[in-house]
C-alpha cells in the first residue's frame, strides 16, 4: 500500500460530532485514533458530512468527485445515517397520529442506505486492497416513547441486511445505547455527548479491523 491509509468518514450530524465539546474528541476523532492504535502507523483521515443530512442527502454527495475519490482510495470508511430521516417523520407522528409516515420513512431510509452500500462498493471495486465499511445503526433519542423503540428495532433489524457486501458490517450501536440513553446524550437530548461519542467509537472497533491489513 503506498502511503498512508486512508479513513472516510461519511454522513449525518453524527460524523460531525454535534453534541461533543471542543476539548471533547467526537466519534470520527476517536474512531481514528483507535485505527491508528491498532495499525500502529498514521492513517489519513477525510470527513464528509453536514449536520442534518438526510439519506437522500449523503448519497447524493456521493456524486461529488471529491466524495467519490476519497470513497476509492479508503482503506475504511464509516457511515452515519437515517436518523435524521426517522426523526423528522417521528415528529410527524407525534404531532398527527400518522404512523404511515414512520413507515415509509423507515422504508426509503433502508432503501436509500442499501444505495449508498452499492455505490461505494461499486466505486472501490477497481482497487486491490480491501475497504472496510462500518455502518452504525440507529440509538433511540425518543426512547419515552414505546412506539419509537418499536420502529427502531424493526429498521437496526432490517439495516443487517447489508452485511451481505463482503466489506460490511453493522455496529451494534442501539443497544450499546440502550437504558443509558439520559447518560450518553447531549443536552439537545438528541445527539450523543462526548461519553456517548466514546462508546460509538468502542462499539464500531468491536466489530475488528479485518480484512483491512495496512502493512
Amino acid at each position: 500500500m503506498n502511503g498512508n491509509p486512508l479513513y472516510v468518514a461519511i454522513g449525518d450530524s453524527l460524523t460531525v460530532g454535534i453534541g461533543s465539546t471542543f476539548f471533547q474528541p467526537n466519534f470520527v476523532k476517536y474512531y481514528h485514533n483507535i485505527l491508528e492504535y491498532h495499525f500502529k502507523r498514521p492513517i489519513s483521515k477525510l470527513v464528509f458530512a453536514k449536520n442534518g443530512a438526510t439519506t437522500d442527502a449523503i448519497l447524493e454527495s456521493l456524486r461529488h468527485p471529491d466524495v467519490a475519490q476519497a470513497v476509492h482510495d479508503a482503506s475504511f470508511i464509516t457511515l452515519t445515517g437515517g436518523g435524521n430521516d426517522l426523526l423528522h417523520a417521528g415528529k410527524s407522528w407525534l404531532r398527527t397520529g400518522n404512523s404511515e409516515m414512520v413507515t415509509g420513512a423507515i422504508q426509503m431510509c433502508l432503501q436509500n442506505m442499501e444505495r449508498i452500500i452499492e455505490t461505494m462498493v461499486g466505486l472501490h471495486k477497481d482497487v486491490q486492497e480491501p475497504m472496510l465499511i462500518r455502518v452504525l445503526n440507529l440509538y433511540n433519542p425518543m426512547f419515552e416513547i414505546p412506539e419509537s423503540v418499536k420502529w427502531l428495532e424493526y429498521y437496526n433489524q432490517s439495516l443487517i441486511s447489508l452485511e451481505r457486501f463482503p466489506s460490511v458490517r453493522v455496529a451494534d450501536v442501539y443497544h450499546a445505547f440502550k437504558g443509558h440513553e439520559p447518560f450518553l446524550l447531549s443536552l439537545d437530548h438528541t445527539h450523543p455527548n462526548p461519553i456517548g461519542y466514546r462508546v460509538i467509537a468502542q462499539t464500531v472497533a468491536g466489530l475488528g479491523f479485518d480484512p483491512v491489513d495496512p502493512t
